[in-house]
């Protein structure tokens, strides 16, 4: 539980680099990841309950944002193991790709992740965190949309841009 709460919780982009079977708590984890890239012999499911175990509301809620409720019920209820095309479909992975390939495609997307700004990660995770809540957005929040042009990364940014160069952010 602390875990899939840290994973969760962790400010920073993450992504899952899938190789071979990715079930149970190995799905847990990797559907707590921001990007998940698969190889296409990868295979997942959540076999449970044909063990007469329940998955937790802290795993549970983290598959159903992920994949919505009807589908992370189907999951649960069949305990079926499906292939990486039927986990694309079901919004299980991002992206798949030849097994041999997995390793230096989630390598590379860490790359182009570390490349941007750590602070607008962070406002864009916040922001789509905030559109779950349903009640409008404020004046405030809506704001705090352009705050960003106040900060260090953005002035790296646009000089970067500027100079036809790659920025160098701090913290990347």
């Amino acid at each position: 539980h602390y875990t899939m709460d840290a994973i969760r919780n962790c400010p920073h982009p993450k992504v899952a680099m899938i190789k071979g079977i990715c079930v149970g708590g190995g799905l847990e984890i990797a559907g707590l990841c921001d990007i998940r890239i698969c190889g296409t012999s990868s295979r997942f499911g959540v076999p449970i309950s044909k063990l007469g175990l329940v998955m937790g509301y802290t795993e549970i809620s983290a598959l159903a944002d992920l994949v919505g409720p009807a589908i992370a019920y189907e999951i649960l209820v069949e305990g079926r193991i499906f292939d990486s095309e039927a986990a694309f479909e079901k919004g299980l992975v991002s992206r798949i790709v030849a097994d041999e390939d997995v390793e230096s495609e989630a390598m590379a997307s860490a790359n182009r992740i570390a490349d941007g700004a750590p602070l607008v990660h962070r406002w864009h995770r916040k922001f789509l965190n905030r559109l779950k809540d349903p009640t409008s957005i404020s004046k405030e929040e809506n704001r705090e949309g352009f705050i960003c042009y106040d900060t260090e990364d953005f002035a790296e940014g646009y000089k970067a841009f500027l100079d036809k160069r790659k920025p160098k952010f701090k913290g990347n």
